[in-house]
């Protein structure tokens, strides 16, 4: 029997085995990825997104440096305030206030202490 019969069932097998192991799915995208991967919004603007504030005011969250700088703004053209995280995931920090995201919920503590909670326009 020649090397080649003895290798090739062998060789058959462990391919067989290869082809049958089950990868593991990707974990979602966080809300930042979201965001900052998109290439354009209805608005025109990349990465901007409308949301809604419980006290009613608009908020638009533009989204830099994939998703680890957020600029918020009252109005489209008004002047934003900056926010930064270390990482996806984690709290973003300025110099007056910070934010954090829950699902398609933004909550904004203010300087003072005043809390907003914000819903991503679209998502109710």
């Amino acid at each position: 029997m020649t090397p080649l019969k003895r290798v090739l069932p062998a060789l058959i097998l462990v391919i067989g085995l290869a082809a049958c192991t089950e990868s593991k799915p990707p974990a979602p995208p966080t809300e930042q990825q979201i965001h900052s991967s998109d290439s354009a919004v209805a608005a025109g603007e990349m990465g901007r997104h409308p949301y809604r504030c419980s006290d009613g005011e608009p908020l638009f969250v533009d989204y830099k440096d994939n998703g680890l700088q957020i600029d918020l703004r009252r109005s489209s053209s008004a002047v934003p305030m900056t926010l930064t995280a270390p990482a996806q995931g984690l709290q973003y920090v300025g110099e007056t206030a910070t934010a954090t995201f829950k699902g398609s919920q933004l909550t904004i503590v203010e300087g003072e202490g005043r809390t907003r909670t914000c819903e991503r326009e679209g998502t109710r």
